[in-house]
């Protein structure tokens, strides 16, 4: 038993913490819901499985987020030259289409003169042209360069907003089997929805169609159907003025409650 437990590594630990808290955690919950004590072991498994899920992606995201900023200080950025692409097939099972997507490999010359040519850390449907410039952030020892793209940029604001969201549920959750009033927190929560969740997200969902569009006219994605163009075209044009109706009514509403 003890030779079992040393065997353990941190992230196991960490993951049979997960699942004591959420099994706490459900039962807290459920008891507060009904007071007479009556618990079905189905329902504690269910809300258990339902909050480890919320703990687990969330502390996954948490830590992708956090190793992105990390990075972002520490590593010494250089201007790489693309020199190669890789390419493979990425099958999407829901819409049963294979996307090529590809992968660039860029040359670059370190602060004591080591010359450099690694493959970088980001995939993506645009081909990228041999000879163009990339911003990435590298130190010996590392297998894949950190690319510091709009691109990327993009992802990392679309897991902000899911880390957001993920957290206010988990959050919400634990202070709820706290026995906490929960009043002041959904009204936390519909102030977060309205002036930062929901407008990060239409910005997010602006700028990726944007980027598309743009990487199209640059002659970047040659390969994007016309159709795909149009609606992008389209949707980039809703969202713009859906923003402008979307602050205009948000200042109408903070000027009527002050």
């Amino acid at each position: 038993m003890e030779m079992i437990l040393l065997r353990i590594t941190g992230y196991g630990w960490t993951g049979i913490a997960f699942m004591v808290l959420s099994v706490l955690v459900a039962v807290k919950i459920l008891k507060r819901n009904n007071r007479s004590g009556n618990i079905g072991c189905i329902s504690i498994g269910y809300i258990s499985l339902v909050v480890f899920c919320l703990l687990t992606l969330s502390s996954v995201l948490a830590g992708f987020l956090g190793g992105f900023v990390i990075n972002s200080f520490k590593l010494p950025r250089y201007q790489g030259k693309v020199v190669s692409i890789s390419s493979y097939q990425d099958y999407d099972s829901k819409t049963r289409r294979t996307t090529t997507m590809y992968k660039s490999t860029v040359a670059f010359t370190l602060k004591d003169g080591t010359p450099v040519e690694i493959e970088t850390d980001i995939s993506s449907s645009g081909k990228r042209e041999i000879g163009e410039m990339v911003t990435v952030g590298y130190e010996p020892g590392m297998d894949r360069a950190e690319e510091f793209s709009g691109g990327k940029y993009l992802l990392i604001g679309g897991g902000v907003v899911m880390l957001l969201v993920m957290g206010y549920f988990v959050t919400g959750g634990i202070l709820y089997a706290m026995n906490v009033k929960m009043d002041w927190y959904f009204a936390l929560g519909m102030k977060l929805l309205m002036y930062f969740i929901f407008p990060l997200g239409m910005l997010f969902f602006f700028c990726g169609m944007g980027y598309a569009l743009v990487q199209y006219f640059m002659g970047l994605r040659p390969d994007m159907p016309g159709w795909a163009v149009a609606v992008c075209s389209f949707f980039c044009l809703v969202l713009f003025l859906a923003m402008i109706g979307y602050v205009r009514m948000l200042g109408e509403r903070s000027r009527r409650v002050s």
